[in-house]
């Protein structure tokens, strides 16, 4: 069963609603379970105060590793095929929790295109390769994937991504202009209409102004 929250706030907030929703679900009970977030350090900061100590297993979502292993492996060089086979190479130690063999690969990856001057863009070789090995350094302890396989864990933070989505088609747009509060009351209805345990039915029968009240901040882009 989904339950979705969502909010205008910053993470430190975000994170106890985040512990608030699986106390009330019973997820901290639950024997096996999961964390499953790209590699944006704030999300680990959730996990490490709100998540570890029930045992939620920390998993570098699957699908964002594959992105930094392909441009890594285009950035490095060579004719296509060898820039083909080498990120099949990377991509297949990482399916296989081989991540000494591909920390070792993007080392040497990263000697050969040689390191990127101060002032060079974000779409330098050098840039992308030393990007990844720093991305992959940083989160090796979060790719044992075979084990998260053999515990029936997921290893994609996909379906959080397309609930993203869902809320971006009703909130985002150029011609959406919000107050922030009534923003954030949106983001709560919103929620609730894409949680599937009948939120939204709670959140319609609580009693509600009888008339609405004139904006009194400035508007959110």
């Amino acid at each position: 069963m989904r339950t979705v929250i969502a909010t205008m706030a910053g993470v430190d907030e975000f994170g106890y609603q985040v512990a608030v929703e699986v106390f009330k679900r019973g997820l901290d009970l639950a024997q096996r379970k999961a964390c499953v977030c790209d590699g944006q350090k704030s999300n680990w900061t959730v996990w490490e105060k709100h998540l570890k100590e029930s045992g939620f297993i920390p998993i570098l979502d699957f699908l964002h590793l594959l992105t930094y292993l392909y441009a890594a492996a285009q950035a490095t060089g060579g004719t296509e095929a060898a820039r083909w086979e080498r990120y099949q190479r990377w991509l297949t130690w990482a399916w296989q929790g081989a991540r000494d063999k591909l920390l070792v690969a993007l080392n040497a990856a990263a000697a050969s295109v040689g390191e990127a001057p101060d002032d060079a863009p974000e779409t330098d070789p050098r840039r992308v390769v030393d990007k990844t090995r720093t991305y992959v350094t940083n989160n090796a302890e979060k790719m044992d994937y075979p084990r998260y396989r053999k515990l029936g864990l997921p290893i994609s933070s996909a379906p959080v991504e397309s609930v993203i989505k869902q809320f971006n088609k009703r909130v985002k747009g150029t011609e959406k202009f919000w107050c922030e509060s009534a923003l954030e009351a949106v983001l709560q209805v919103r929620a609730a209409q894409l949680s599937e345990d009948g939120r939204t039915d709670r959140l319609w029968s609580m009693p509600r102004p009888t008339r609405l009240a004139p904006p009194t901040k400035r508007l959110a882009a």
